[in-house]
């Protein structure tokens, strides 16, 4: 069980992940603490929204936790553990979910051998929905790595790989829903440059995107094949995907993951020399 679990860091990720915990009842709010350097703004919004505790000093919500989840910036690292490490202990589960930085340099950089799990949720488990995988580090017993499992379960899907598969990860789903707001934003402008009110194309984009995601996620077909089906030949739907094809939108796509995985293993650099 669980008695205590602390974020280090605590922006929009690291609420997500606590409203979804929360939710979902994995822990209660009186076992969490919420800890940043010096944003007092945020801490007494998360205290007021969660009912959960929140401090400024490392040590207070390091104190007997269980679980701590590293949410700061990846810049950050060094100067993070060097603040941390004297109230770290080897029996602690740390979760990262920092961009770039290996499980190896957060042990190396404590000075002791941590059990260090990289995950690499998105914002959609504020509602029980994220995508989220996970790798274990060099110290990561298999109950660990279980408990991590369970607790990101909590909030969606969770897959578990290799620790140099998580950046590819991070640029598919940990960055996957700003593509998909990205695609709608799009969809809902264009129906507003066809005459349509705001709120009717944000409605109908809404709706179509929700159906079509639950549709490929019951029906038991591929994307193509669905594809297939609802394109066809010389209708509407061909039209434009007919335009999309014209437009490399298809390529384009597979280059925005990509780069976003290219700038996940450029992070990554500076921690592996």
């Amino acid at each position: 069980m669980v008695e205590k679990l602390a974020f280090i860091g605590s922006g929009e990720l690291a609420e997500s992940l606590l409203k979804g915990f929360l939710d979902k009842k994995f822990i209660s709010a009186d076992h969490v603490w919420m800890n940043n350097r010096s944003n007092t703004e945020r801490l007494t919004h998360l205290e007021n929204e969660f009912h959960v505790h929140t401090t400024h000093d490392k040590k207070i919500a390091l104190q007997d936790a269980d679980i701590v989840i590293f949410a700061f910036r990846p810049a950050d690292t060094q100067a993070a553990i060097d603040e941390m490490k004297a109230f770290l202990r080897p029996n602690q589960l740390i979760i990262s979910l920092m961009v770039g930085v290996p499980t190896a340099f957060i042990q190396s950089a404590s000075g002791i051998d941590l059990p260090v799990v990289r995950a690499m949720p998105n914002t959609s488990a504020s509602i029980g929905l994220s995508a989220t995988g996970i790798a274990a580090g060099a110290a990561v017993s298999d109950a660990q790595l279980e408990l991590a499992k369970q607790l990101f379960e909590t909030v969606g899907t969770v897959t578990i790989v290799k620790e140099s598969e998580i950046d590819v990860i991070a640029g598919l789903s940990g960055s996957g829903p700003a593509y998909l707001y990205y695609l709608a934003q799009a969809m809902q402008e264009a129906g507003v440059r066809e005459g349509i009110p705001e709120e009717s194309a944000a409605q109908l984009v809404l709706q179509t995107l929700l159906g079509a995601s639950h549709l490929l996620n019951q029906s038991g077909k591929s994307a193509s094949d669905l594809l297939k089906a609802v394109a066809t030949p010389g209708g509407t739907t061909q039209a434009g995907i007919d335009t999309l094809n014209k437009q490399s939108v298809n390529d384009a796509v597979i280059d925005c993951v990509h780069q976003a995985i290219v700038r996940a293993k450029e992070m990554s650099a500076p921690f592996s020399k």
